[in-house]
């Protein structure tokens, strides 16, 4: 069973490694690229990374969360709060020293900011993943020392209460009434609720420890991928909904299921490495395509190799600056 465990974390390991390429392909390249193939990639990709990285996320926290240890809780939520704040006021400052210095005028630029640390948005959106994190690891951490005995049953009430509002239309309905950047980063924490709820149910039972038969394991899982793929459904193309379903499926088994599929300790050592700076890569990235390097061809091409390259700037960065920092706690803006 040890060696199960281990066999299952490589997997999800190697699930991450694939889902931050996929992300920075899809943030830089998107529909611009005609190739069809990595047009499939983007809209897969747009599928089943947010749901899969909300999973993992929240599995992994609830061993942290519930054991109520002040110490782990701060550095869990250090290693969130540290790159939210730290990372866009970073750039908000080299983004207006560089305009300041060409002599060209920013507006709405302290508001920008201000929001930007309220809300994930809008100087440097892709951090709207972590305001998720932080909105909901807070709360979690409330309701688990405030209701030690039936904190369970309270999220599955917050949840119940979430999934009426969305499916009655009522979120919708009120957030019209807000601008499109606030209304987006609310419907953010409410949409994505049934992701955050079900990695954190799965670590309050703990199943990746449970030996359960592989085909109980392959049914539970096939009825997860077809959860989270209908949110997409009507936003697909049709032509590509069974492949993508199919994907979805084959993605989450590889990661939850011990198939030992690697052997070789190079590769893996390699693997383990990449997947050590998946966070800083994340936050990188957007930043090298759009901004640093945004008169560079090399970078700038909407293909495939200009995604590499991005991908092994940002990790390149990442490992020497984790290297730099790693005894404190600037080492979360890298991991």
């Amino acid at each position: 069973m040890k060696n199960d465990k281990k066999i299952i974390f490589l997997n999800i390991q190697i699930l991450r490694m694939i889902l931050s390429f996929n992300i920075v392909v899809m943030h830089c390249i998107g529909n611009k690229n005609q190739n069809r193939l990595i047009y499939f990639i983007c809209i897969t990709g747009s599928i089943y990374y947010v749901p899969i990285f909300f999973l993992i996320s929240f599995y992994f926290s609830y061993k942290t969360f519930s054991q109520r240890n002040i110490d782990k809780l701060k550095e869990r939520l250090l290693r969130i709060i540290i790159p939210y704040i730290i990372w866009p006021l970073i750039l908000w400052l080299k983004f207006n020293i560089i305009n300041y210095i060409k002599g060209i005028e920013v507006k709405n630029k302290y508001k920008d900011l201000f929001y930007q640390l309220l809300i994930g948005k809008p100087f440097h959106p892709i951090f709207w993943f972590q305001f998720c994190l932080l909105f909901w690891s807070i709360i979690f951490i409330i309701i688990i020392f405030a209701f030690k005995n039936t904190y369970n049953y309270i999220m599955i009430i917050v949840l119940l209460i979430i999934l009426f509002l969305n499916l009655s239309g009522l979120t919708p309905l009120v957030l019209e009434n807000y601008s499109f950047m606030i209304s987006r980063s609310i419907g953010d924490i409410f949409y994505k609720i049934t992701y955050i709820m079900s990695g954190f149910y799965f670590g309050s039972k703990s199943i990746l420890e449970k030996k359960f038969s592989v085909k109980i394991k392959i049914i539970i899982i096939s009825i997860i991928g077809v959860f989270i793929f209908n949110k997409s459904m009507n936003k697909r193309n049709n032509n590509y909904i069974a492949i993508q379903l199919i994907i979805n499926i084959i993605f989450l088994s590889f990661s939850f299921l011990p198939f030992d599929l690697i052997k070789n300790k190079i590769i893996i050592s390699f693997i383990k490495q990449i997947t050590s700076f998946t966070g800083g890569i994340y936050y990188l990235h957007w930043e090298i395509k759009y901004r640093t390097f945004n008169n560079s061809n090399l970078i700038q091409k909407a293909d495939f190799m200009s995604c590499v390259i991005n991908y092994l700037m940002c990790y390149i960065f990442c490992f020497f600056s984790f290297k730099l920092f790693k005894n404190t706690k600037l080492k979360y803006l890298f991991i």
